[in-house]
């Protein structure tokens, strides 16, 4: 089920732009409702894959690649068959108000996506990506669920997602927190005090 299911994620949306492409050339609304069910269903096997999360450890630069294309994808069927709707409608304005809408979310979607992306594939190497549930929230972010990881010169750096889901906050802290600390190995940790020592 497993294979099927990573089957259906990577050649979906392939099959979607071809279908997209065929219905655009032939101006065929048949071609670009396949398309979008297509995409529709990759896009709700990669989120369950994800646990319904854009943030986290799953979209790295390849899953984070086929997400934003099939996005892309949904979004252009949508529009384009919206727009097929609304021909000759009065309330022409209420779909080009849904059309501008669908667009916002899609692009701060991808924002999202491959600020996530920068941010979990350049860590160092052997240390993992730690999500931690605040008890309060930290000066330096809005949100009580904050991710860490060790950069590759060291550094501490976070992602603190929004809670309105618009862009997140990426920063370095100056000093290491200690239940960061207590999870990495000790190789590591030398590190990161030698780091400090020096400056």
């Amino acid at each position: 089920m497993y294979i099927i299911a990573k089957l259906i994620q990577n050649f979906f949306p392939l099959i979607a732009l071809i279908l997209l492409i065929i219905g655009i050339k032939k101006n065929a609304i048949y071609y670009m409702i396949s398309a979008l069910w297509l995409s529709l269903i990759a896009m709700l096997i990669h989120l369950q894959f994800s646990g319904n999360q854009i943030f986290g450890t799953y979209f790295n630069y390849y899953n984070a690649a086929i997400y934003s294309s099939n996005l892309l994808i949904l979004l252009i069927t949508l529009i384009y068959v919206i727009s097929h709707l609304s021909s000759g409608s009065t309330l022409k304005s209420v779909y080009s108000f849904v059309n501008a809408f669908l667009v916002v979310i899609a692009l701060l979607s991808i924002i999202n996506l491959w600020m996530n992306a920068f941010f979990i594939e350049n860590k160092m190497q052997g240390t993992p990506i730690i999500q931690v549930a605040l008890i309060n929230k930290p000066d330096y972010c809005t949100s009580k669920y904050v991710f860490y990881k060790v950069n590759l010169d060291s550094s501490i750096m976070y992602l603190c997602p929004n809670y309105y889901g618009l862009i997140p906050s990426v920063g370095r802290l100056a000093v290491s927190p200690d239940f960061i600390a207590a999870q990495l190995p000790l190789s590591i940790k030398n590190q990161i005090l030698l780091k400090h020592k020096q400056k």
